[in-house]
């Protein structure tokens, strides 16, 4: 892995009490990631909280690949999601003794999430309730990678072509030729071909779901699980979604420390092409070349016993083949798209019931109470006739006493 050496531009994502979250939440935010092509990093670690000792928040961290970078993803989130994102230097960590590295159990065709259901679940809450009570660290390291999509259309190819190699079509054009010289015509035979492949409803709905994340955006990862101990660690490992695939160990790291330098996330082509086939290769060679120089004799070594000297040169090449083998072996790239890489990043629905770091909710997203209005008493009293009234009442003409009415007596 390529180690980015500008590093430290981290942010901090606190939900907020009037959050209200659905599931696969970030998966606007890591389609935004996506098209900037630039590697990040996501934290999920068990902190204590600063007021109380003994009571333990779960924060989720973000790390950035520059400046410009961090500020733009940081309004980004703050107008998609209701949180608050503040920037911080590096994430309140501590060494741990345990690190799970983590690698998919089958082609990354395979999604960890079954497209063709609706994900009504947020797994984040699930993840979540697993870090209680342990000191447990999540940290998932991604990169776009467009490129990725030629192994999802190798998989289908494999999966829907008619043809699965080289020998099965010998094997029918055998027994065509066969069925001809008895005189038995191959297209009223009813038995299908060997080369042909039987597609089942299992493969079936593999290739949906393959050609699902074809049609995705893409990320080429690296998650790893630190903790103190390994059940901690494998406990957070069970809780991953599974689906059509899962997670499996590759390797497990003794006293690994939280290194603040991104990282970026390859696919292993390297050695899942070329070291993968050295435990092999390298040992038929040391013979062959032992061979050259009299040194070893396959012949010799039939007829003879365990105490002869040629015996000792296969024992070394034996051991140095499990050598290899075990430090050379093939790793399963993981790949994930937005949706299945959105049910591990992302931030709780359950924020009243998870013991998760809040942020502070801002007073203009605060419901304020307001005051009911007394209602006003009634008053008797007339009120005094405005400027215009008056001057009616002014130039109103005087009744004269020729027109007065007779009062009664």
């Amino acid at each position: 892995m390529s180690v980015i050496e500008r590093s430290g531009y981290w942010i901090e994502i606190r939900t907020l009490i009037t959050s209200k979250l659905l599931s696969a939440n970030f998966a606007p935010v890591l389609d935004v990631l996506y098209s900037l092509g630039k590697p990040f990093r996501f934290l999920m670690v068990n902190t204590q909280d600063k007021d109380l000792e003994e009571r333990s928040l779960i924060r989720f961290y973000l790390q950035l690949y520059d400046e410009l970078t961090r500020v733009q993803v940081s309004n980004i989130i703050r107008a998609l999601l209701n949180v608050e994102v503040v920037s911080i230097d590096f994430p309140a960590t501590k060494q741990f003794g345990v690190c799970v590295d983590l690698e998919l159990a089958k082609n990354y065709a395979l999604p960890i999430v079954n497209f063709q259901q609706e994900q009504l679940v947020n797994l984040v809450d699930e993840l979540v309730a697993s870090f209680a009570c342990a000191q447990v660290c999540l940290e998932v390291i991604a990169v776009a990678d467009p490129n990725a999509t030629w192994g999802v259309q190798k998989f289908i190819y494999k999966k829907t072509s008619q043809y699965s190699g080289l020998s099965t079509i010998l094997i029918d054009q055998g027994i065509n030729f066969l069925g001809e010289a008895v005189g038995i015509n191959p297209n009223d035979t009813p038995t299908k071909k060997i080369s042909q492949t039987k597609v089942n409803s299992w493969t079936r709905e593999c290739i949906k779901n393959a050609e699902h994340k074809l049609y995705s955006n893409l990320f080429t990862c690296q998650i790893q699980v630190y903790s103190d101990t390994l059940r901690n660690a494998m406990s957070v490992k069970s809780v991953l979604p599974t689906a059509l695939n899962h997670f499996k160990i590759f390797k497990i790291h003794k006293t690994q420390p939280l290194t603040p330098k991104l990282k970026t996330p390859k696919r292993h082509h390297l050695r899942n092409n070329v070291l993968c086939n050295l435990w092999w290769s390298i040992p038929i060679m040391l013979l062959l070349f032992a061979g050259v120089l009299g040194w070893f004799n396959p012949l010799k070594f039939i007829v003879s016993t365990i105490s002869t000297v040629d015996l000792v040169l296969p024992i070394l090449a034996a051991g140095l083949a499990v050598c290899l083998f075990a430090a050379f072996k093939k790793r399963q790239p993981i790949v994930l798209s937005t949706l299945e890489l959105a049910q591990i990043i992302g931030l709780p629905s359950a924020v009243e019931k998870l013991p998760v770091a809040l942020g502070k909710v801002p007073t203009a997203r605060m419901q304020l109470g307001h005051k009911e209005q007394t209602p006003k008493q009634p008053n008797n009293k007339t009120p005094p006739p405005n400027k215009k009234e008056k001057h009616q009442q002014q130039n109103k003409p005087k009744q004269s006493s020729k027109h007065r009415l007779p009062t009664t007596p």
